[in-house]
């Protein structure tokens, strides 16, 4: 028993204790009152149905207790010895009572928290809007309000009585009451009922500057809330009010047994935001149209992330193993030949492409949608900038090599420094930045949620990163392949050309294992990640192992026999595969056995002697070439083809004066 037809609070109230009786199949009689002439009439019709129904034989009451006007009825009923539940109303007055249970939010505490939360909003002046001046609990939410605003030194100008049903007058007893002009600036105000909201928007219209703060959780709340009319709501739960004490009285009824906290808390609870479109449905259709919890997989990578970290931890760190090694190892005669500036750069690349794995790895369960989206353009910039510095570096590595071998094979000296062949970076890198910018600029990726399956009780979704609205992506993702495309082919390219070279030199054979490796490792890994591009679990899997595959390869391949090498040289029992032959470094190859016409020793004399060198004899010769394990395939070519090409077909031929060791440079030899 309670509540006017015209408050729309006790709508929700009433609609739930119904449904609790439909659940429990018992029968429930509600009655609500017209609005009364007073509150005097209104608590006395009140008092007056509740000893009815006690002298009825009810076998429960659940009531509110406004004023100590019902205070008479319902003792009257404990003396029938009918069990009596208070709800919303009159915590104080029940305790006095021993009602069973009173089931409420803490009014005053709701009250003090409106208050501390206008002053954090910026009231400087506030007051309190009271449509039942004489129930107990609004008078508490006012009290509470008042002390919050005194603690905090914040002037209150009183507690205004205000009408349910008449936006007219509502109007004017507020504009009455606090007697100023302008937009009130600084004014707050905290309305205690749900009933007055609309008319409260309605003078905020003319007083645009004034804070409102509400209780419970109307229509009109939502919509105030979107628009930022309305700073919050506080909801006390009417849905529990409602359907708990059908429950309890049932329960007490049928077994004798009850909760033994006499107060049951059901509030308050701040609402600052809108909710979903779902539940403004559900709270406005009294709780009956309400969605069910979904169980959702949202397929996120909680469970796989930390092995994808743990895989970019090893390849981070082994990068910048091998790195300082080369520092340190600078000096060696293996480190020096082989380059260590384009050593630095594979290290540099292999490290940014195991980066690459980190961003791969954020997903909404772990930063918001717009962090996923920027960490989605993130993972193309390190991989690009990585894979290109990595794989250009070995081809501008083995480019030097092989310039300096066709030089020598000509005759002719030249000094290529690692900076002369350091263009093809520069305008491949310059490439990769400028499709990368147009495309973050114009027309990035962004990170959206997608659902995939659908039921009453479940669904599943996956989140992922996808292409721009234009075709813009489409076109610097094709850029950038290509550019990729081209790395590779130039690297295999000029690895075929140096095959004949020493290993001391050149890696041409490990750079060919490694592209072996990345072949294979991308035409399996490639068609997977698009089968898998719809499951984030496996699609991370597949990318993160590509990475680390094509890192770690990398790295191996090309330090591995390095260490090897200086760990010979420090131990001084390196073997060499190689001999100095008048300054002239011959690498022998074993493939090529056959005996050495004297032609072609008297052409290879004559071409020592056109270079100034002088070999007594055509036996000197042979026994220096012996001496050197060399065997030159008997041809009949021209003096100058014949000589040269015997020498390339006994292995590779590399022009001292290119890798001059300090202590050797009085031996240099200029080719002419």
């Amino acid at each position: 028993i309670y509540g006017v037809t015209t408050d729309p609070f006790w709508d929700i109230v009433f609609a739930q204790a119904r449904q609790a009786a439909d659940d429990l199949g018992i029968t429930l009689r509600l009655d609500r009152l017209e609005p009364q002439p007073s509150e005097e009439i209104w608590h006395a019709k009140m008092a007056s149905k509740m000893i009815n129904l006690c002298n009825e034989g009810v076998d429960g009451l659940f009531v509110t207790i406004p004023s100590e006007n019902v205070v008479r009825a319902i003792e009257e009923c404990q003396n029938l010895n009918v069990p009596v539940m208070s709800v919303n109303t009159g915590a104080e007055l029940s305790q006095k009572l021993g009602l069973i249970h009173h089931i409420s939010q803490l009014e005053y505490t709701a009250g003090f928290g409106a208050g501390k939360r206008l002053i954090e909003n910026g009231m400087s002046e506030g007051f309190c809007l009271n449509p039942e001046a004489g129930n107990t609990a609004l008078v508490e939410r006012c009290k509470g309000f008042e002390d919050a605003l005194a603690e905090n030194s914040i002037p209150y100008l009183g507690m205004i009585s205000v009408p349910l049903d008449n936006e007219a007058l509502f109007t004017a007893n507020v504009e009455q009451a606090i007697d100023r002009e302008g937009d009130w600036d600084g004014l707050g105000v905290l309305t205690v009922g749900a009933s007055v909201v609309s008319a409260l928007l309605s003078l905020k219209e003319r007083r645009p500057a004034l804070l409102i703060g509400t209780f419970d959780t109307p229509d009109a709340l939502f919509q105030g809330l979107e628009e930022g009319t309305i700073l919050f709501g506080i909801d006390q739960n009417p849905f529990v009010q409602g359907y708990m004490p059908v429950w309890l009285l049932t329960l007490l009824s049928h077994t004798k047994q009850h909760l033994q906290n006499n107060f049951i808390e059901t509030g308050p609870s701040y609402v600052d935001e809108s909710p979903s479109e779902a539940l403004q449905v559900c709270v406005l259709n009294d709780f009956e149209v309400c969605p069910r919890p979904v169980q959702e997989n949202k397929n996120q990578l909680t469970r796989i992330r930390p092995l994808g970290l743990a895989l970019a931890a090893v390849s981070l760190a082994l990068s910048t193993f091998f790195g300082v090694w080369v520092w340190l190892n600078m000096n060696r005669s293996c480190i020096k030949k082989s380059q260590p500036l384009f050593l630095g750069m594979i290290c540099i690349g292999t490290f940014l492409m195991a980066s690459t794995i980190i961003p791969l790895g954020i997903d909404d369960s772990i930063v918001s949608p717009d962090a996923c989206s920027r960490a989605c353009m993130a993972a193309p910039w390190i991989f690009s900038i990585g894979f290109t510095t990595a794989f250009t570096a070995l081809f501008c590595k083995i480019w030097r090599i092989n310039i300096l071998m066709t030089s020598s094979q000509s005759f002719r000296r030249v000094n290529v420094t690692a900076m002369d062949v350091m263009k093809p970076f520069a305008i491949l890198l310059t490439l990769n930045v400028i499709f990368l910018l147009v495309w973050t600029i114009v027309d990035p990726m962004e990170w959206e949620r997608n659902i995939t399956s659908s039921s009453a009780d479940s669904r599943s979704s996956y989140g992922i990163c996808v292409l721009g609205r234009s075709g813009v992506s489409t076109a610097m993702i094709s850029c950038l392949l290509v550019v990729g495309f081209c790395v590779i082919v130039l690297a295999n390219y000029q690895a075929y050309k140096a095959r004949r070279i020493s290993v001391e030199f050149s890696e041409s054979k490990y750079v060919a294992m490694c592209m072996v490796v990345m072949l294979q490792v991308l035409l399996i890994g490639i068609p997977l990640s698009v089968l898998v591009s719809e499951d984030p679990v496996p699609r991370y899997f597949v990318m993160t192992a590509i990475i680390f595959i094509l890192t770690m390869s990398l790295l191996l391949l090309i330090f591995v026999p390095k260490m090897h090498f200086v760990n010979d040289e420090k131990k001084g029992r390196r073997k060499t595969n190689s001999t100095n032959v008048s300054g002239l470094r011959i690498v022998k190859n074993p493939h090529h056995q056959s005996g050495l016409s004297k032609k072609q020793v008297n052409d290879l004399e004559n071409v020592f002697k056109e270079a100034g060198m002088h070999i007594g004899d055509t036996t000197e010769l042979e026994t220096l070439l012996t001496k050197a394990g060399i065997n030159i395939q008997k041809t009949t070519p021209s003096i100058f083809s014949a000589a040269w090409m015997s020498l390339q077909y006994a292995g590779s031929v590399v022009g001292r004066s290119q890798y001059n060791e300090p202590e050797e440079e009085e031996k240099e030899l200029s080719l002419r």
